[in-house]
């Protein structure tokens, strides 16, 4: 996979982020400590309205699409990380599931789950492919963001029911977590790429 096929991943994270954000911006009513983030794209949630349920859904449907073939950069690694690519191309369809189903349809929850579990699982099989790859500092790195996305749901499940209010907290920090990885992973295999090697070649000659 090419360095511009690694920008598949940031660009998504952007997408998701941006839209994530302006629906927070123009909501009513959404409050990080009260209301879950898929409360923005709930019809007829006080918190919601048309432009934040197009911005949060649509933002999260088009983001998804748009990062699936960034599963292919982690094609390019390691036995071990190449496995990473199946569980981070059924996130980006839990994504692309949450943004489809609101939050009142039966499919919403299966689709959220599959997004973080997915994420969770794709970021620690990278981080231990990396390390068995021979860069065990980035993939010790990369392996503690998935266990920091772990603890995160750990911390906030053994606190109380998981569906109450402020369900965004946590939300918020995997999904951040998860854009960390995408991110960084993104940069490692643009610098690796023949089409930088051969710049940087170039450049030195």
């Amino acid at each position: 996979m090419s360095g511009r096929g690694a920008a598949a991943g940031p660009v998504a994270v952007a997408i998701a982020a941006l839209g994530i954000a302006g629906a927070i911006l123009a909501s009513p009513a959404f409050s990080l400590t009260t209301n879950a983030l898929s409360d923005l794209g709930q019809p007829g949630n006080p918190a919601a309205s048309p432009l934040t349920t197009l911005l949060f859904d649509g933002g999260l449907v088009l983001a998804g699409v748009v990062g699936l073939p960034f599963g292919l950069v982690l094609l390019d690694g390691h036995p071990i990380e190449r496995l990473a690519a199946l569980p981070f191309a059924v996130a980006m369809l839990g994504m692309v599931g949450v943004g489809l189903f609101p939050l009142s349809k039966a499919l919403h929850a299966p689709a959220a789950l599959t997004l973080f579990s997915g994420a969770i699982v794709a970021t620690g099989l990278d981080g231990v492919g990396v390390a068995a790859a021979g860069d065990t500092g980035r993939g010790l790195a990369t392996a503690g963001l998935a266990v920091a996305h772990a603890g995160v749901w750990a911390w906030w499940s053994t606190a109380g029911s998981v569906v109450r209010p402020g369900l965004a907290v946590p939300e918020t920090l995997g999904a951040g977590l998860f854009a960390v990885f995408v991110c960084w992973t993104a940069l490692e295999h643009w610098r690796d790429s023949p089409e930088v090697s051969v710049t940087e070649t170039g450049a030195n000659s």
